[in-house]
């Protein structure tokens, strides 16, 4: 072939690159909330604080995570005080400012669906993002995105939920792969 040929392919295929949008991968980990304390059977559920294990097992799961080189751009948080904790445990470990933490009144009491509605506004600037809220609704929206069903997300239990898009907004059933399930009682 002669050089006038190669450099027409070469080209050819150059433009064709420039043009092929490059799928990148974003990453959700979603965290139920550690244990919570019932003693005061009068206070509001919105503010029920976590109890001891809760306050021994966030920050140890906190410390797991970022053991495993994990790194987050944005964590999002139910404002209920026992997921806020939860989040500012993680926060602390990952060096983020509890200031950071995007606090969503909509993922407490929320649906699947609005999780999933939640997602799709997730900033496409982070690929990485931690979402802290409550059960039943976080065991059903992790098993809609997954192929192996969990029972119970337990208390500060973590799943993580890789996605092939560029944007959040085209998260879905088919771009979801669940690689990851941690808990508190795996690190007894």
């Amino acid at each position: 072939m002669s050089r006038q040929i190669l450099n027409q392919i070469f080209l050819f295929a150059f433009r064709k690159l420039l043009t092929i949008k490059i799928l990148r991968m974003k990453t959700l980990f979603i965290c139920r909330h550690a244990k919570s304390d019932w003693a005061d059977i009068g206070q509001r559920d919105f503010d029920r604080p976590l109890d001891e294990r809760g306050h021994r097992d966030a920050p140890r799961m906190a410390k797991l995570l970022r053991g495993l080189g994990i790194a987050p751009d944005l964590l999002v948080s139910s404002p209920a005080l026992r997921a806020r904790t939860t989040a500012q445990y993680f926060a602390a470990e990952f060096g983020i400012q509890d200031a950071a933490i995007d606090l969503q009144l909509d993922i407490y009491d929320a649906s699947e669906h609005d999780i999933l509605h939640i997602v799709h506004q997730l900033p496409d600037a982070a690929n990485v993002v931690f979402l802290f809220g409550h059960n039943p609704t976080l065991t059903y929206f992790v098993n809609r995105f997954s192929k192996e069903i969990i029972d119970n997300l337990p208390t500060c239990g973590v799943v993580r939920l890789d996605v092939s898009v560029n944007d959040w907004a085209s998260f879905s059933e088919k771009t979801v792969r669940n690689d990851g399930f941690w808990f508190p009682k795996m690190l007894k």
